[in-house]
């Protein structure tokens, strides 16, 4: 009897035991560490108080964590970014594909978009007290202009024939321009902003962008291709936190309103929302 009742014991264990491995890796947490740069507000190291550690690290560790992975980051300069995927010492890179394609090294890397962000020219007022616009940004050419090595923005100017100061960070592009060295100074359109407002205090309001953009530039996570599952689980993420309303609640924790501009989107993410109100919809119909 003994025998018999340990034989069944035995049974039910093999046979639950799938279920039960299956469950335990759906609710184990995973650990990855992934690269990026020093760029507030976007990513930073420093917590910015009654917000996070930048409107796209924040975006992404809400997406992974809500498919039980935890991600912690490795800040490098930007020269570095790219180099950091493509030799595969890192899964990914919290960044922009335009760095990628800036360096043709694309072709080994696969990326997923968070919004879009607009780089701007900034200027002390004191040198275009009337302001400042143009036609063509070639119109640009005979003023001295300030960018950071391995921008974004790089394609953009060199085609245009600027004449560009190249620094290695946005900190140095902008005490430059504050020096009076340099005519214009390019940047990111909230990064500039906050590093003028922490550079300068009370200050800022010396400074003025020109209204039109020259570039547009998504922000996401760049994997290296060999990275499928991870992709798999930061896409079903990405859904999860459009569907709770975690996604409007961070961004617009940044950007207030311009969060509901959409341009600030970028076309996956517009997709997955188009995509997740229908089927919202059909299961109310």
């Amino acid at each position: 009897m003994v025998l018999r009742q340990f034989g069944v014991l035995a049974l039910l264990i093999i046979v639950s035991w799938p279920a039960i491995s299956e469950n335990q890796i759906k609710t184990a947490h995973t650990d990855i560490l992934i690269s990026t740069i020093e760029y507030p507000p976007l990513f930073q190291s420093v917590e910015i108080p009654g917000k996070g550690y930048g409107v796209a690290s924040d975006l992404t560790i809400a997406a992974f964590q809500s498919v039980n992975v935890n991600v912690k980051f490795a800040y490098y300069p930007m020269s570095r970014a790219v180099v950091s995927v493509t030799s595969q010492g890192y899964p990914a890179n919290l960044g922009s594909i335009n760095w990628f394609i800036k360096d043709r090294q694309d072709q080994s890397v696969e990326v997923v978009n968070l919004f879009n962000i607009d780089f701007k020219l900034y200027y002390k007022k004191t040198r275009f007290p009337g302001g400042l616009d143009y036609d063509k940004l070639s119109d640009l050419k005979h003023l001295q202009i300030g960018n950071v090595r391995g921008s974004s923005t790089t394609p953009v100017v060199t085609q245009a024939a600027l004449n560009i100061h190249w620094f290695r960070s946005l900190e140095q592009n902008f005490k430059v321009l504050n020096a009076n060295r340099i005519d214009l100074a390019i940047g990111g359109e909230s990064a500039g902003w906050t590093l003028i407002k922490s550079l300068y205090p009370g200050l800022h309001h010396h400074f003025s962008t020109v209204e039109k953009s020259i570039h547009q530039v998504p922000i996401g996570l760049v994997f290296h291709k060999s990275q499928q599952d991870l992709i798999a689980e930061f896409n079903k993420g990405i859904d999860i936190i459009l569907r709770n309303g975690t996604y409007m609640d961070i961004v617009q924790r940044y950007y207030g309103d311009k969060a509901l501009n959409e341009n600030f989107l970028t076309r996956n993410i517009r997709e997955r929302q188009n995509f997740l109100s229908g089927k919202s919809m059909l299961r109310e119909n």
